[in-house]
């Protein structure tokens, strides 16, 4: 073999060996962005069970409010979609999806930012049927950079923490039954040799890993809030001795139930403030048991006790 020969085949065997090693080293991103808060054990909590047989509280999640310094972009609504999320994942709740109660809420020429008061809490919730809305803010968000450089090896690492306020309203009474906030952190790692791949560039999912971290370990506290919360459902339609009502299989209502029917109560108003305090308990009027189903959502029952019922007095569990 010649001199030249040999240094060639010397030359080949170098080149293979280094793109042997960049491969090995390639860039790569770590993150698991779609359930970044199993990172932390806490989105195991919010497993369905099959324990909890209903029936099931109508929940509307509105816009979160952007109080963040920064005011960074879309993190309202992306809070709002994400515990939407969240929330029908328990398989305890129905989710009046965001997009819905926009476009109904225009149309009532009722407000859907996240400044919700007993007033129009109680407006919501007749319009839409909701049990309760949850709102909130996102108070605090950050983004942050490291990085490490090893020989030829270099790495990154995102960081974004959020802090996110919520609260949780009754539609019936627009009081204010629980409030909390939740911290979140996410990140995501990057790096290659010889400074290839090290570059880290914005991602909306670091946004909303930060985000979801912190709405889960929220809403392992609004079960528990949730699960105190009285449900109740409304009458849709009087005729004669049969009911109408706006609940049905789908929430959990179960043929042959009893339900006791009550009146919307009187609205109570501040007299210094002037602002609503929420509803007085209505009286009872009596009771109907279901016989049926219809719709997508919706049951048919009888009327075993009482009279004067009327479209949307309330429908609550026999105790």
């Amino acid at each position: 073999m010649t001199k030249t020969r040999s240094v060639y085949v010397v030359g080949l065997l170098l080149l293979a060996a280094a793109i042997f090693f960049l491969s090995g080293c390639a860039p790569k991103t770590s993150g698991a962005v779609k359930d970044d808060s199993s990172l932390t054990g806490i989105s195991e909590e919010l497993k369905p069970t099959g324990d909890y047989t209903g029936p099931k509280l109508r929940v509307g999640v509105v816009n979160f409010q952007n109080k963040t310094p920064s005011k960074t972009i879309g993190v309202g609504a992306a809070a709002a979609d994400i515990l939407g999320t969240i929330l029908q994942k328990t398989e305890r709740f129905i989710i009046i999806p965001q997009q819905d109660m926009k476009s109904i809420l225009d149309q009532q020429a009722l407000g859907a930012s996240g400044a919700i008061d007993p007033a129009s809490a109680a407006k919501m919730g007749k319009v839409l049927g909701l049990n309760a809305i949850v709102t909130g803010a996102v108070t605090a968000y950050s983004e942050a950079e490291e990085g490490s450089d090893y020989l030829v090896y270099k790495s990154k690492k995102q960081i974004a923490r959020v802090t996110v306020d919520y609260r949780i309203v009754d539609t019936t009474t627009g009081i204010q039954i629980a409030a909390d906030s939740g911290q979140g952190v996410y990140e995501k790692k990057t790096g290659g040799a010889l400074g290839l791949g090290s570059k880290s560039s914005y991602d909306a999912d670091l946004r909303d890993g930060a985000l979801r971290d912190a709405l889960t370990k929220a809403m392992v506290n609004m079960l528990g809030q949730f699960e105190r919360q009285e449900w109740t459902g409304r009458i849709a339609k009087v005729s004669g001795r049969t009911v109408y009502l706006n609940a049905g299989q789908k929430t959990g209502l179960r043929v042959g139930e009893v339900l006791m029917v009550q009146e919307l109560g009187e609205e109570i108003i501040d007299p210094q403030t002037q602002v609503s305090l929420g509803r007085a308990p209505g009286k009872i009027k009596g009771e109907v048991m279901v016989t049926g189903y219809f719709g997508k959502d919706g049951s048919v029952a009888t009327t075993t006790s009482g009279t004067g019922f009327n479209a949307n007095d309330l429908v609550k569990l026999k105790k």
